[in-house]
């Protein structure tokens, strides 16, 4: 095994290890993160990424609920309603994820992605409150592969959904939280990554 192998190779562990861990303090996280890479690279890849750039948005996919386990483990697993102060909290994970990775140099590329993935494209999101296209294109792409994993798949608080609500809330979101773009992109590699029958939730 060369250099590059091994790096590459030190590089995937870590990213597991930082998964498993995620998933001991939130179990399922895991799963979701690794469904949201497959949505965002593809997407990523619909709209002409280079290569470098596929993989940092495979990367920060994967690992951008990380900053999650600084949150109350009761927090994450809380069920109904959220409060305002509750929602103050988790809000509070994309910006905890950039300072748990921000050591590992070969991140860096992600890493903006990752802190915004939660901004909105008429400048409502957080942490920062960025607009439009300053918002890493990594971090829209992300938001939408977010947005319809949890509404198709649910999460703690809220029920899983089915693929045709998550698909509508998307398109009704265009050009208000999601980049136009983003979500036509989405619309095309969507029914070819994920077949029909995964989707095993009610409203199908």
């Amino acid at each position: 095994m060369n250099v590059n192998e091994l790096l590459k190779s030190s590089y995937n562990e870590t990213i597991s290890a930082l998964l498993r861990a995620l998933d001991l303090h939130g179990p399922g996280e895991a799963d979701h993160a690794e469904r949201v890479a497959v949505y965002a690279t593809a997407t990523a890849d619909a709209l002409g990424l280079s290569d470098e750039e596929l993989l940092s948005v495979r990367r920060a996919s994967l690992l951008h609920d990380v900053g999650k386990i600084a949150i109350e483990q009761s927090l994450l697993c809380k069920l109904g309603e959220l409060t305002e102060e509750d929602m103050n909290a988790l809000r509070m994970h994309s910006a905890m994820a950039e300072e748990v990775l921000r050591g590992l140099a070969w991140l860096k590329p992600a890493l903006p992605m990752i802190r915004h993935h939660h901004e909105r494209w008429d400048g409502a999101g957080y942490p920062d409150g960025l607009k439009g296209h300053d918002i890493p294109m990594g971090a829209r792409i992300i938001a939408v592969a977010e947005t319809f994993d949890h509404v198709a798949f649910g999460s703690y608080w809220k029920p899983p959904a089915g693929r045709f609500e998550a698909l509508e809330e998307l398109v009704l979101a265009k050009g208000k939280q999601f980049d136009p773009e983003v979500i036509s992109a989405f619309l095309e590699i969507e029914p070819l990554i994920q077949p029909l029958e995964t989707y095993d939730t009610e409203g199908d």
